[in-house]
């Protein structure tokens, strides 16, 4: 009873702190074994079989979760079991390690409930696994668990299992972010003023700011949608062929820095792209990506990894002439 009453407790104090939390479900199918479960006295020793389970998840933070669940190991017959069941009903933190933006490693250390056969018993449990963001709200997950210490009067087995998992996030649907425009007071500033001479003037364009949620999912392509909000850019740059525009990417701090620098090199070479497929020449634009540099959030938080995570497009100001 000690061992499960140390993990509720630690589950507990983790559960209770503040953050931007999210519930998800889920559910596993796949092999299960005992080991030490059979002894050379055992007549018939069947220790495999097909397992399956459920579980039910609380992220606290995005490396962070707790996490509860039954599993079904499946019947055995071994010392002490007659084609009988073994079940478990588990508790742990999970904690985990971003790999990339949609991949990531991830342990869990906790306890279990396990009824095995007749008997009933607290025990250890441990799993490790690698998770892969397949959906906005769904993710898969490849899972190693073991629960030690399941043991009846003859012997004193563990239970493993390799297994296939699907998780449902609810709440974690980002829906695509429009195009943040940051509006500037059009400068209009006169060189030179003299009748019936030309007047030069400084001419620019609002900055577009392009989120995550403007490029199609997982990908550094810009989406169709937001293609078309480029229109406004592309007849600006139409009717006045001096200016030119200069594009550039950025990334949160999530995932090693030298991914994060192609990955925001990737969607600003989108962009320019883009601008070239609607007439723009490609002497006109200027694309490059800055990684990790200059956020203009905290990377501590969700939503400020969101904001770091942009495509900057920017008309540098241009002097043109206005016949009298």
């Amino acid at each position: 009873m000690k061992k499960l009453a140390a993990v509720i407790s630690a589950s507990l104090l983790l559960a209770s702190a503040p953050s931007m939390a999210e519930l998800y479900v889920g559910g596993k199918v796949g092999k299960s074994w005992l080991e030490d479960a059979c002894t050379t006295a055992t007549a018939n020793c069947d220790d495999e079989a097909s397992t399956a389970g459920a579980f039910v998840g609380y992220e606290m933070w995005d490396f962070l979760s707790i996490e509860g669940g039954y599993d079904y190991l499946g019947k055995f017959t071994a010392d002490g079991l007659n084609d009988d069941k073994v079940e478990a009903f588990t508790l742990a933190p999970k904690v985990n390690l971003p790999i990339t933006d949609d991949i990531s490693l991830y342990g869990k250390v906790g306890g279990a409930y396990v009824k095995y056969g007749s008997e009933e018993d607290y025990s250890y449990l441990g799993a490790a696994g690698i998770e892969f963001d397949s959906h906005e709200n769904v993710t898969v997950r490849v899972e190693y668990q073991t629960i030690t210490d399941a043991n009846n009067e003859q012997v004193r087995a563990m239970g493993n299992s390799a297994t296939l998992g699907f998780v449902y996030k609810f709440g974690s649907n980002e829906e695509a972010a429009p195009v943040a425009v940051i509006e500037e007071e059009m400068v209009e500033e006169v060189v030179e003023e003299t009748p019936a001479e030309p007047v030069v003037e400084t001419k620019t364009f609002e900055t577009q700011q392009l989120g995550s949620g403007n490029f199609k999912l997982n990908s550094t392509e810009l989406n169709e949608e937001s293609a078309a909000q480029l229109d406004e850019l592309v007849e600006f740059l139409n009717t006045y062929p001096q200016a030119n525009v200069e594009i550039v990417g950025y990334t949160d701090t999530s995932g090693a820095a030298e991914y994060n620098q192609v990955v925001s090199e990737k969607r600003a070479e989108s962009v320019a792209h883009t601008l070239e497929e609607k007439g723009i020449d490609a002497s006109r634009i200027t694309a490059r990506g800055e990684g990790e540099n200059n956020p203009i959030a905290s990377n501590d938080t969700r939503e400020g990894r969101e904001q770091n995570r942009r495509v900057e497009v920017t008309v540098p100001a241009f002097e043109y002439q206005v016949a009298q």
